[in-house]
């Protein structure tokens, strides 16, 4: 008999089982093998086929895997990719890079979280995670045996019409928990699932938490560059003190449609991207070594690309929004940033009921809100990145499958 270690357990998330009936990984196999039609509709993620990648990235990774590119790069990516990467990501956003030694190129955004994660933590650290956050985070802070702290998110309701409020995370409770010795927080920026941007004042916060309590932060951005209506987004790393206990975790898998390209970025302080370096040498080796040279036009040869698409999909994000908030069962805030919103069930439905309801009777996948922290329950998460006429019916069927479940 194969008996599996504790930490494999843990990514099940066992402590949330008793408000689920079963844990977060059994309810995850429910909604997977659950009945559906054969053609569904996954909103989970965005549609690559009606937003495709920019025109220059297949002929750039022909062109590496024809000879211009390595095959056996250095495990922590190609020095003139990397080159490129520091100067782009310090120039065109901001986020303070001295060059090719603070950047690590990864399989994907989610292998540089990994990556940095069994670079910094050691079992028994207490990390500070927001609640709601990106629903992979928990999962990997508990396979490393680190005890998680979750800071709640502030977002005032604006479904009403009324003045739009910024979302906040609640900053006594993290001053309150940053007095505690936190080895480290962890944050998505924009927020995932909510499309929240915290404003100056939040980060300002983190920051000095940071500094006056001596913990490291990783600042999931990697959806810094999708964000609505002209706002401002503050980089945690270009904060006074704050490049040498920063990570920031950036990739082109999402805004421009490469993800399955596998192509994440790290960059933060060279010790750290030494040790990071180190945990994938015995990982991944490296990210994929011809599409490492995608990264060097990056940031810099997509800017019209990335303007048409911001258009199309702040479109999409306004018609979302306006029909989920002009029925009865659902409301919802508009996202500042991400293809993402995150909907509050109005009927009193479980997460699990309206998740498998949803694909079998409207045929379209969602992320229930579970997977997200315990504020997310009642919740799913919505990615509005799709072609318009399929998504305008599919949130027609999203909406009647909703009103007619029946309350938990």
């Amino acid at each position: 008999m194969i008996h599996l270690p504790e930490a494999i357990e843990r990514l099940s998330l066992p402590e949330h089982t008793a408000r689920l009936g079963m844990s977060v990984r059994e309810a995850e196999r429910e909604l997977e093998n659950g009945p559906g039609p054969d053609r569904l509709l996954d909103a989970t993620y965005a549609d690559t086929h009606r937003f495709p990648a920019p025109e220059w990235a297949l002929p750039t990774f022909n062109a590496a895997a024809g000879g211009d590119g390595m095959t056996y790069t250095p495990y922590r990516g190609d020095r003139a990719v990397r080159e490129a990467v520091a100067h782009n990501v310090s120039t065109h956003l901001g986020i303070p890079a001295t060059g090719p030694a603070d950047v690590i190129l990864t399989p994907g955004t989610q292998g540089a979280l990994f990556t940095a994660l069994a670079a910094i933590l050691s079992p028994g650290d207490l990390v500070l995670l927001p609640d709601p956050d990106y629903l992979s985070t928990e999962r990997m802070l508990r396979y490393f045996g680190a005890r998680v702290r979750r800071i709640p998110m502030i977002w005032p309701d604006e479904s009403t019409g009324g003045a739009r409020t910024r979302p906040t995370l609640d900053l006594q409770a993290l001053e309150d928990a940053a007095a505690e010795g936190p080895r480290l927080m962890v944050f998505s920026h924009p927020n995932n699932p909510t499309g929240a941007i915290y404003g100056e004042e939040t980060v300002e916060a983190i920051a000095d938490a940071a500094r006056r309590h001596d913990f490291t932060v990783i600042a999931d951005e990697l959806y810094c560059r999708l964000v609505y209506e002209g706002e401002k987004f503050h980089h945690l790393a270009a904060f006074d003190g704050m490049a040498e206990r920063t990570v920031t975790l950036l990739g082109p898998s999402k805004t421009e449609s490469l993800s399955g390209y596998r192509l994440g970025v790290a960059v933060a302080p060279t010790a750290l991207v030494d040790a990071m370096e180190d945990v994938q040498s015995c990982t991944a080796l490296r990210a994929p070594s011809y599409a490492q040279h995608l990264l060097a036009r990056w940031i810099a040869d997509d800017v019209d690309f990335l303007d048409r698409r911001l258009v199309e999909y702040q479109a999409l994000r306004d018609t979302t929004v306006k029909k989920i908030n002009a029925s009865s069962v659902m409301r919802v805030n508009a996202a500042y940033g991400t293809a993402y919103l995150f909907p509050e069930v109005l009927t009193g439905a479980s997460d699990q009921a309206v998740a498998l309801a949803l694909k079998e009777h409207a045929g379209v996948i969602v992320n229930p809100g579970y997977q997200f922290g315990l504020a997310g329950t009642g919740r799913m998460r919505l990615c509005f990145a799709q072609d318009e006429t399929a998504w305008d019916t599919a949130l027609d069927r999203i909406i009647e499958v909703v009103g007619s479940l029946d309350p938990a």
